[in-house]
């Protein structure tokens, strides 16, 4: 069976890890996990900045995709988006990937509270504009329990008999 492409399109720290080691157990070959650019092309599925930022480019080039867009609590979010920030900090200016996703996203490199709240809060917002009225968008809660439950219907498939994966699991 040919599988449509599935994008998870949730901001990092959103359950990005877990989706994408969901997809391999459906069976999905190529996902990447905050690929860059060039990758996205050679992959099946992927999830984290590296693929939220071009899903509109993802939409146009292979039609029929499926979209994820992982969310968590706001709170809870920020103090996990926190402290990725502090252990992924930016190197230096030649750390170009890193500085062009944040500040794409982000508008900082750095964790500033009200910036993230407000790309939190642009991100949902775009998305769901983007996508209304079609039905190739699910939204999923990972840390809230959402699973096999919501995903597999959504891709027309059965679940793996393993459990949903929580991979990465952090603060």
């Amino acid at each position: 069976m040919t599988r449509k492409p599935c994008w998870g399109i949730g901001l990092g720290r959103t359950g990005t890890v877990s989706f994408c080691a969901a997809l391999r157990l459906l069976g999905y070959t190529r996902v990447g996990h905050n690929p860059e650019f060039h990758r996205l092309r050679d992959l099946d599925g992927g999830a984290d900045n590296g693929v939220l930022i071009f899903y509109k480019y993802l939409d146009f080039k292979f039609p029929g995709s499926k979209f994820v867009l992982t969310i968590r609590d706001l709170e809870s979010w920020l103090v996990s988006a926190e402290y990725a920030s502090s252990i992924f900090p930016i190197k230096g200016m030649d750390d170009d990937t890193p500085i062009m996703r944040r500040m794409i996203l982000y508008e900082t490199v750095t964790f500033d509270r009200q910036k993230y709240i407000a790309a939190y809060e642009r991100h949902h917002a775009d998305v769901r504009r983007y996508f209304a009225g079609r039905s190739d968008l699910l939204e999923m809660n990972l840390a809230d329990g959402d699973g096999w439950d919501k995903l597999c219907p959504f891709l027309g498939l059965d679940p793996p008999a393993e459990p949903f994966p929580h991979d990465h699991r952090r603060p």
